[in-house]
């Protein structure tokens, strides 16, 4: 997990981030537990030294670890009570790639149904890996963005530091940012890959004849080395065919 904090030296605010970076071959359960314990523990203020183990941790910071553990456990009950969907597991115990679309057909994933499918994966035996990529808007001055900044739910434009551009400006910016995320699940030479762009995610891709938020997915089964399909999630403009969608619900932008 990459943890970035940015101080307004001016007026003393501290906006702290966390993303989830890439990584590969590990175990679902302890890769989200470990993330979700650690992101507690610096959000209620476990200093530094402490989390490096430079310095010896107080009882008050023990007692941060503990309530954080006991969150996760009670977070990763709730993930393995979530009903996945036959179609998702028996994905994961097939090797034909029509069986597989075949499987796919009008399955629909939420992020507790795909956070469930991770857990479950590992009870049959999956690693995860995670892959992306990020290519700004072509034309942007990046010395001219600010550190961060977000567009609400109702248009409005947060930033954090100063910047030149302006609202519409920082709007255009998100909204030609390519980015791409991939989550692949590994089991000997098996894999499965869902994957999506932040435009499929925020349904603004049209799929069905309208905008709806989706996943994209490939495996083995499709005849591409897994180093290729990591190679064009890496790329700028990805070429891999015509994959299967799955409808994403309770997320982005959904059609009316």
């Amino acid at each position: 997990m990459i943890q970035r904090e940015i101080i307004n030296k001016k007026t003393g605010e501290k906006l702290i981030m966390f993303e989830d970076g890439d990584f590969e071959y590990e175990k679902p359960i302890k890769h989200y537990g470990d993330g979700f314990i650690v992101k507690q523990m610096v959000l209620n203020g476990i200093p530094n030294e402490e989390l490096n183990g430079d310095k010896k941790p107080t009882e008050k910071s023990e007692q941060i670890f503990i309530k954080a553990t006991v969150q996760w456990q009670k977070m990763l009950q709730e993930f393995k009570a979530v009903e996945v969907p036959n179609g998702f597991l028996n994905l994961l115990g097939t090797t034909k790639k029509t069986e597989q679309e075949n499987l796919l057909k009008g399955q629909v994933l939420t992020p507790d149904i795909l956070m469930g499918l991770m857990i479950r994966s590992e009870e049959l035996g999956y690693t995860l890996s995670q892959y992306s990529s990020e290519y700004s808007q072509k034309g942007v001055d990046l010395s001219k963005m600010p550190f961060a900044y977000r567009v609400k739910e109702n248009g409005e434009v947060q930033t954090f530091g100063k910047t030149e551009l302006s609202d519409g400006q920082l709007k255009q910016a998100i909204e030609h940012r390519k980015v791409k995320v991939a989550k692949i699940l590994d089991k000997n030479d098996q894999w499965h890959c869902f994957f999506a762009t932040f435009k499929s995610l925020r349904g603004e891709e049209t799929w069905l004849g309208e905008k709806q938020p989706h996943y994209h997915y490939i495996s083995n089964a499709f005849g591409i080395e897994r180093a290729e399909v990591i190679n064009q999630i890496k790329s700028e403009k990805y070429k891999l065919g015509n994959l299967p969608h799955i409808k994403l619900e309770d997320y982005g932008k959904q059609p009316k």
